[in-house]
C-alpha cells in the first residue's frame, strides 16, 4: 500500500515521454522525475542527482539527500526535465565512449595509435561545451560527411563496426542544403531536427 503524502520518484535513464506515461499512470500520486549524473557516492566522489516536478514535492527529496555526499538540483517543476538533461548528457558520454573504442582501435590496426594519443592530448575541452561549433559544422557538413563515409570503410578494413560512423554521416547529411552558410546555433538546429518531431519540448 502506498501511503498518504508518498512521492514516487521515477530516477532511472528513461525518455520524457515515458516518465511522463510513468506519472499519468499514477496520478494523483505525485511524480518526481529524476535523474543521477556522476559516480556511487564512495572514495570521495558527489554525484548530483537532478530533480524535476512539482517544485513542493521536489524540494522534500532533496532534503532527504542534505549532508550526505549527493548533491541535489531542481531543475523545474515539469515533469520530463531531469530525463532529457541525462539522455541528453549520455548520448554524448556514452557515445564518445564508443567511438574512441573504434577510433583507437582502427589506429591501432594500422600501427598509429601513439600517434592518435599524441593528437588527442592536445585537447583539454569538450567539444559538448563549444555550443558556437554547431553552425560551423552545419556550414562544414557537405564536406565531413564523405570523409566520415571513407573513415566508416577504414572501420570496416580493420574488421570494426562502421554503423555509428554511417550514422553521423548521414546526420551531416541533413545539412547538406546548408553548405558555407552562416548560420546561428537555432538555424542550425532547426535545420538539423527530424520534420514532425517534439514541436515544443519545454
Amino acid at each position: 500500500m502506498v501511503g498518504v503524502g508518498s512521492i514516487y520518484v521515477e530516477a532511472n535513464a528513461v525518455s520524457p515521454s515515458r516518465v511522463q506515461r510513468i506519472a499519468d499512470r499514477l496520478a494523483p500520486m505525485p511524480v518526481i522525475d529524476a535523474a543521477v549524473v556522476g559516480s556511487p557516492p564512495v572514495g570521495g566522489k558527489s554525484p548530483m542527482l537532478y530533480l524535476s516536478g512539482p517544485g513542493e514535492k521536489a524540494d522534500r527529496i532533496a532534503e532527504l539527500f542534505a549532508g550526505t555526499d549527493v548533491q541535489t538540483h531542481v531543475l523545474g517543476d515539469s515533469i520530463g526535465q531531469a530525463s532529457a538533461l541525462k539522455l541528453a548528457y549520455s548520448s554524448y558520454q556514452k557515445v564518445s565512449r564508443v567511438l574512441a573504442a573504434v577510433a583507437y582501435g582502427a589506429a591501432d590496426t594500422y600501427g598509429v595509435a601513439d600517434e592518435l594519443l599524441v593528437i588527442a592530448a592536445k585537447r583539454t575541452r569538450s567539444y559538448l561545451v563549444e555550443t558556437d561549433y554547431i553552425p560551423k559544422t552545419a556550414a562544414r557538413a557537405w564536406r565531413w560527411g564523405p570523409e566520415l563515409e571513407d573513415a566508416a570503410a577504414l572501420l570496416a578494413d580493420a574488421g570494426l563496426p562502421d554503423s555509428l560512423m554511417r550514422a553521423a554521416a548521414a546526420t551531416l547529411a541533413r545539412w547538406d542544403g546548408n553548405r558555407d552558410e552562416r548560420l546561428d546555433v537555432a538555424e542550425a538546429l532547426e535545420a538539423l531536427r527530424v520534420e514532425g518531431g517534439l514541436d515544443n519540448p519545454s
